[in-house]
């Protein structure tokens, strides 16, 4: 989950990012926010069959121990710096699991400086609890079995648990870990979901034990203009177990938006042009 990405990093205040540019017209940026045990590399897979769109990748600032006791609101806080040092205008913000809690939590309080939602997987309303301490953290055979219900087929090879390993023996940065959890489950965006007027997409894995279907259910009922499509045989993180299908949902949505644009200059142009 943490592994280097594929594409070459760039850095903001010495934590690293991701710039990628697709196609010679990006009508749209897309910021892709990753999980708490994730990582740069979560949406290398998708990026190849994304069209037209400018994509940033950030790292979160949770494991490198320089967030100290992490939450959703600092890394928001976090998120809304990187966006304005770096000068981004109304980027549509993708996160899956922790990232689409950070996304909902960022447009709740800048909701004019976001476009639109792609959640998958995200937290927010109800998440699997695996506890707010790690009592057996030691025990590799458990905590592979914990890291793959994350995926429906399981992936968790021995590269990936021992960056997992790394980050849940090493002190500081288990702090931060449990920390992020904790406020994870308690601050809840549920009562705030009808406040979002952007168009959001949901795209969510049939076979998600963490952030089940009936998660992705309320949040297509309590968001006033959310979508929801399924992609089977799928757990909690879709663009990485089938990135073309996720791409293909994420490409046909983008359309959307950009027709629906389109439509508004039409409208205007015909209401105005008589002025």
């Amino acid at each position: 989950m943490f592994g280097d990405s594929h594409f070459q990093s760039q850095y903001h205040n010495d934590q690293p990012y991701l710039k990628i540019s697709k196609g010679e017209v990006q009508p749209h940026t897309l910021i892709c926010l990753h999980g708490m045990f994730g990582g740069l590399s979560n949406y290398d897979a998708i990026i190849p069959y994304i069209d037209d769109c400018q994509i940033f990748v950030p790292a979160l600032p949770i494991h490198n121990g320089e967030e100290q006791r992490p939450s959703i609101r600092g890394i928001s806080q976090w998120l809304d710096c990187f966006i304005s040092d770096l000068q981004i205008q109304q980027p549509i913000l993708l996160g899956n699991s922790l990232g689409g809690h950070l996304a909902l939590d960022y447009v709740i309080h800048h909701p004019k400086k976001v476009s639109a939602l792609v959640l998958t997987g995200s937290s927010g309303i109800q998440e699997k609890n695996f506890g707010s301490s790690c009592p057996r953290r030691n025990d590799r055979e458990y905590i592979r079995k914990q890291a793959a219900q994350t995926f429906y087929d399981d992936r968790v090879d021995d590269e990936l648990l021992d960056e997992i390993m790394e980050i849940i023996t090493n002190p500081a940065q288990l702090k931060n870990v449990l920390a992020m959890a904790r406020d994870t489950h308690e601050h809840s965006v549920e009562d705030k979901l009808e406040t979002i007027t952007q168009q959001v997409l949901l795209i969510w894995g049939r076979n998600d034990e963490i952030t089940p279907p009936d998660a992705a259910r309320q949040f297509e009922q309590k968001l006033p203009n959310a979508e929801l499509r399924w992609i089977e045989k799928c757990g909690h993180a879709p663009m990485m177990e089938h990135p073309k299908t996720f791409a293909l949902l994420l490409n046909e949505f983008l359309i959307e938006l950009q027709n629906k644009d389109k439509q508004k200059i039409t409208d205007y142009e015909k209401n105005y042009s008589h002025l």
